[in-house]
C-alpha cells in the first residue's frame, strides 16, 4: 500500500488524495479501497461528497 498524500486546492476547496486508500462505513468496515479519490470542498457537487467539477463553473469575486 502507497502512502497517500492530500492536496487541497486553495481556488475550489476540492480535496485530492493520491495514494492507495480504504474507504469505511461508520462501523469500520471496508467498502472500497481507492489509488485516488476527490472530494467537494465548494459545496456545489451533485455527487457530494465527491468532486464533480461543479467548482468550474463558479466565478470569483
Amino acid at each position: 500500500m502507497s502512502n497517500p498524500q492530500i492536496f487541497v486546492n486553495p481556488k475550489s476547496g476540492s480535496i485530492r488524495v493520491t495514494g492507495t486508500v480504504d474507504l469505511v462505513d461508520a462501523e469500520g468496515n471496508i467498502l472500497e479501497t481507492v489509488e485516488k479519490i476527490k472530494f467537494c470542498g465548494c459545496g456545489q457537487s451533485k455527487e457530494k461528497p465527491l468532486c464533480d467539477g461543479s467548482h468550474k463553473g463558479l466565478t470569483k469575486e
